[in-house]
């Protein structure tokens, strides 16, 4: 862990917390890097910001709370965010101190159950839309007949440690969420696999990527985007984007492997390479990892790059302008996928009899993600082909009607589970 959020635990452990919480229909949840677009000099959560923005156009309240060791809330926060830092402080340490004694098993924390409950009994809220909603958080939620949703922010799979049946299928039906809000059919077909009817699986898109791809009169942010984020295209090369996954150990430099940077450098002058940092490396976790990466670009790829830009304008956009999409392991490649973009992943870990070798199943299947051998060669290959084929037509399994019915139902549904 980052030694700075070390110190922000430490500090935290001391402080008492004073916050009045405002009444609320929709309660959200989310972490730094979930808000991670700077909209107007404060930091915005693609996913969580634009279903709140949605329900209070319905004429419904909202409040956010931002998850343990987050710092964004106040005035560093586009909506209405708040934080129990010391509660939740000293609820993950006892949790911590639990996990060591119990050796593996799930460390549930009557202190964190608590928080929520002081949270949920002070506002009022009917629903809860969270990314990754705790065990703690969906039992508190159960037991006041509250709905309790978990918001896909990423890949869901089998293998995955918070959506798979190995990892969740035994928890107690009060422990997880009444839904979980699916991208895709793929990712929905994972959790109905083991969850059966306890929990809903409507697949509503990824609505960050569809408020971009089906942009409303009057929405002032898909507007400045693309007034204030033009691509200028200097040449007529074509764009490959490179989505960086953060913590990566398998890489020696921990961003780029060296066979795709040598695929970069011998095709920089006739393809235009983006890369895009990972939120993580801007704002969350592995902040640590952004200082680190501008050093590596400086001494390996300037001048055969470009990534300021890329990492700063929203992912929906870049998508719109790019031509392929690589990456080692980023689930950037689903909403890539959703664009109509090829994506090509470089990771070992996800060929047959690996370790993730069912990640991104339902697109590879379709052809829309391919697995790429980690040969300079061959990446370079498989981008100027990708680049020849070019963009597909968008993907239409994930349902704005859909999307448009639960967001209706935040505002003003009280028996939400039963009527989905």
């Amino acid at each position: 862990m980052d030694l700075a959020l070390v110190q922000k635990i430490v500090r935290d452990l001391f402080r008492i917390d004073r916050i009045a919480y405002p009444a609320a229909d929709l309660l959200t949840v989310a972490h730094d890097n979930d808000r991670s677009y700077l909209y107007n000099g404060r930091y915005y959560s693609p996913l969580i910001d634009t279903i709140e923005d949605d329900v209070r156009a319905e004429g419904a309240q909202t409040t956010s709370v931002a998850r343990i060791i987050s710092t964004i809330k106040g005035e560093r926060a586009y909506g209405d965010v708040h934080s129990p830092e010391g509660a939740f402080a000293r609820a993950l340490v006892q949790k911590r101190l639990t996990a060591v004694l119990n050796r593996g098993a799930y460390p549930y924390s009557k202190p964190e159950e608590k928080v929520w409950a002081a949270i949920l009994d002070a506002t009022g809220a009917r629903s809860v839309v969270a990314i990754q909603p705790s065990r703690e958080l969906c039992k508190v939620c159960r037991e006041r007949g509250i709905w309790v949703a978990d918001m896909q922010h990423g890949v869901i799979a089998e293998r995955h440690p918070w959506y798979g049946a190995q990892f969740r299928a035994k928890d107690p039906v009060e422990q997880l969420p009444n839904a979980i809000l699916c991208w895709d059919q793929g990712s929905a077909e994972v959790i109905r696999q083991w969850a059966g009817p306890q929990i809903e699986t409507p697949v509503i898109g990824n609505p960050w990527l569809s408020r971009f791809m089906r942009q409303r009169p009057g929405d002032a942010l898909v507007g400045d985007a693309q007034a204030n984020a033009p691509l200028e295209r200097a040449d007529d090369r074509k764009s490959v984007l490179v989505s960086l996954s953060w913590g990566e150990r398998d890489i020696a430099n921990g961003f780029i492997h060296e066979e795709l940077e040598a695929a970069i450098i011998a095709t920089s002058g006739r393809l235009r390479w983006l890369v895009r940092l990972h939120p993580n490396q801007q704002i969350g976790f592995a902040t640590p990892e952004g200082p680190k990466f501008v050093r590596y670009f400086n001494e390996r790829l300037k001048g055969n790059v470009e990534w300021e830009w890329p990492t700063k304008v929203p992912l929906p956009y870049l998508l719109s302008r790019v031509d392929a999409h690589v990456s080692w392991n980023s689930s950037v490649s689903i909403e890539a996928a959703l664009c109509g973009l090829s994506t090509g992943l470089l990771s070992p870990h996800l060929w047959p009899g690996e370790a993730l070798n069912d990640y991104y199943s339902y697109f590879r299947s379709t052809g829309e993600i391919q697995l790429v051998p980690l040969q300079r060669q061959e990446i370079a290959a498989w981008v100027e082909n990708a680049v020849k084929i070019g963009r597909r037509p968008q993907r239409t399994d994930a349902s704005e009607t859909q999307y448009r019915a639960i967001v209706s139902k935040l505002a003003g549904i009280k028996q939400i589970s039963a009527e989905l």
